[in-house]
């Protein structure tokens, strides 16, 4: 009886939904774009790039030219988006599947929220990291994201890609960087470079001339003859499901294109827009730059350095680094005009004065600046992306916000937009949103809002993307971005600090600065706060009752062994009072001492709920959050 009762009330829900939809309920259209850092807002300090379609998108809305990522990291900053929280609240940090996270896994999509409550809603490209799409909830999905064309040699094992341009195995020389990681990602270049792999035989290489894409033939004779890239693809469906009528509910449309992501392909006619010998060297490049910042943070041995490095190390390519910059300056003209495929699909039809569109970025990149080609950092560079709204009944036109938002506030502002039920994780992880909707700003872009007076920033820490040890996620550095400063602060405790009116580059870390110590004090306290949370309880000793899910933080001294119910977490000594951290969720316990890992454990099933205890009375300053 239960069961009918419920089913009945969530068809009557649903039933309810979609007649709101139907009367004053926005139409969506939604377009991320992969890797693209602000160059679409023109920023000085970076090589220009006409951006029409992005700018004729801007004049009809509200650009937010202080917009920022949670994670600048593909998976981790669409799977905070998606979800609506941010990667601190799951320990989501790094490129892991959000289904398997004991929190994101047990919450409500934003588009299982949206076709839940009366929407149809369609996808197509790169919207959620890799396959981690809930299929079940699109009314029609199209093709998934793929960065593709592909060079090929023959082999079965590469046949779907993920391999170097031939003409370009220069960079791996020993003399470069014969240990890079993720080869496939640095080369680059027009379509019309046709690869050509030779015969190995001693090698067991076949070799093969042509493209290919998802494993078969990319047919390509010119630019005027071949197959239509994936990015192209995605906009032409995106442009027939926008021509269709739907009547019958409103229409939600997410549309994911891969480029500017690597390696970085696209037609000639992209490259002859930015001739070498016109494009300028980033401003926000100089010498000894990264002296001082924080050590964890400018390890010129992680990946985004390492990068930028392999491109200066041959001397006898001395336009390599222009020609990287020319074709990424290619890919977001070559994106800008997917995005006008689609601006003029919508204009043409019956939805033209229904549908608020929304277009932005998963993270930033970096083009040279701090020494860095790459995302995954916590300068402007890697967490600042476009993100322009219009369409909005009432919003003004062609405006800017300067306010600092971030990608966590999508869910929450789409809920306020759509008219969905407010705490979509009821009933399932039951976590509260941890953003704050936007809609006022479309309002009034000057006006006040919900929000916090910063944009936090979460990146895994010390060895991120280096030979595919990801232990850095144990380690999380944080950012904060207000209006005018950016504090930064690292898991081993050191701190950046910048003013953009005067410093617009980044160049002068202020944070020992005495005359700053009372702003530092200030962003520090916002991003602790931010950081940590909220639900912290002060205890005297550890609670008399069963937990779940928790996370604990203390000082303990001597032998102590951790226990929750029957499950060991951790046996630690230490010889004097020190700082403890627990936190267990789903699968996964983890414990730090001394802000270093002791223990990380998974198990097969759920940790079952229990008492925690522990073996030493040397336990003092508890906290007590349950997650």
């Amino acid at each position: 009886m239960r069961t009918l009762i419920n089913t009945f009330l969530f068809g009557l829900g649903l039933l309810v939904c979609s007649f709101c939809g139907l009367f004053g309920t926005t139409n969506v259209l939604f377009i991320i774009v992969d890797d693209l850092n602000d160059m679409p807002l023109h920023p000085s300090g970076k090589p220009f790039v006409p951006t029409p379609n992005f700018d004729r998108l801007a004049e009809r809305g509200v650009s937010f030219v202080n917009a920022h990522c949670n994670d600048p990291i593909c998976a981790p900053s669409r799977s905070s988006m998606m979800t609506g929280l941010y990667p601190q609240t799951s320990s989501l940090y790094w490129f892991e599947d959000y289904r398997q996270n004991a929190i994101l896994g047990k919450s409500v999509t934003l588009t299982e929220h949206l076709f839940n409550n009366g929407y149809s809603v369609y996808g197509v490209g790169k919207v959620y990291h890799g396959n981690q799409d809930p299929m079940e909830f699109y009314t029609e999905r199209g093709a998934r994201g793929n960065i593709g064309p592909w060079p090929w040699d023959g082999r079965k094992e590469t046949k779907r890609g993920l391999i170097p341009h031939p003409q370009q195995m220069f960079f791996y020389a020993d003399d470069a960087d014969p240990d890079m990681d993720y080869k496939w990602e640095h080369t680059f270049g027009p379509l019309t470079m046709v690869p050509e792999y030779a015969p190995e035989p001693a090698n067991g290489i076949p070799g093969y001339r042509g493209w290919r894409l998802s494993g078969e033939p990319w047919r390509y004779v010119s630019d005027e003859d071949r197959d239509p890239m994936p990015d192209e693809s995605h906009a032409a469906w995106t442009a027939k499901i926008l021509s269709q009528k739907h009547q019958d509910k409103p229409f939600a449309i997410f549309t994911g294109f891969s480029r500017t992501h690597t390696p970085l392909y696209a037609p000639k006619k992209y490259f002859d827009q930015f001739p070498l010998d016109e494009i300028e060297v980033p401003k926000c490049y100089k010498e000894g730059d990264l002296d001082d910042c924080a050590p964890s943070l400018a390890n010129t041995s992680l990946y985004a350095f390492r990068r930028y490095q392999m491109l200066l190390k041959h001397k006898d390519r001395p336009k390599l680094f222009k020609e990287w910059l020319q074709a990424y300056m290619a890919c977001v003209s070559f994106i800008d005009e997917q995005v006008g495929t689609v601006l003029d699909a919508l204009e043409s039809s019956p939805h033209a004065n229904n549908t608020t569109v929304i277009l932005t970025s998963d993270h930033g990149f970096h083009v040279g600046g701090k020494e860095s080609l790459y995302k995954q950092t916590l300068w402007d560079s890697g967490t600042r992306i476009p993100f322009i709204v219009a369409g909005l009944e009432g919003m003004p036109k062609g405006a800017v916000c300067e306010k600092p938002i971030s990608l966590i506030d999508v869910y929450p502002t789409l809920i306020d937009l759509c008219r969905l039920p407010k705490d979509p994780h009821r009933g399932r992880s039951n976590y509260p949103l941890d953003g704050h909707s936007i809609k006022s700003l479309l309002l009034d872009p000057s006006g006040e809002w919900d929000g916090p007076d910063v944009a936090i920033t979460a990146l895994p820490g010390k060895d991120h993307s280096q030979h595919r040890q990801h232990i850095g996620t144990l380690y999380p550095h944080f950012s904060v971005r207000s209006k005018d400063w950016r504090y930064s602060l690292t898991s081993d405790g050191h701190e950046e600090l910048y003013h953009y009116p005067t410093d617009p580059y980044e160049f002068t870390n202020l944070a020992s600065i005495a005359a700053h110590a009372d702003t530092k004090l200030n962003l520090r306290k916002q991003l602790i706060s931010m950081r940590d949370g909220d639900n912290w309880h002060t205890l005297k000793k550890l609670p008399k009752k069963k937990l779940l899910a928790f996370e604990l933080t203390g000082e303990v001294k001597g032998d102590a062994h951790f226990q929750l119910g029957d499950t060991s977490l951790a046996k630690v000594q230490s010889r004097k009072w020190s700082p403890i951290r627990i936190r267990v969720a789903g699968r996964r316990s983890q414990v730090w001492l001394n802000n270093r890992v002791t223990s990380d454990a998974s198990f097969s099933t759920d940790i079952l709920s229990g008492f925690l205890t522990c073996t030493s009375k040397n336990l003092r300053k508890i906290r007590l959050r349950e997650i």
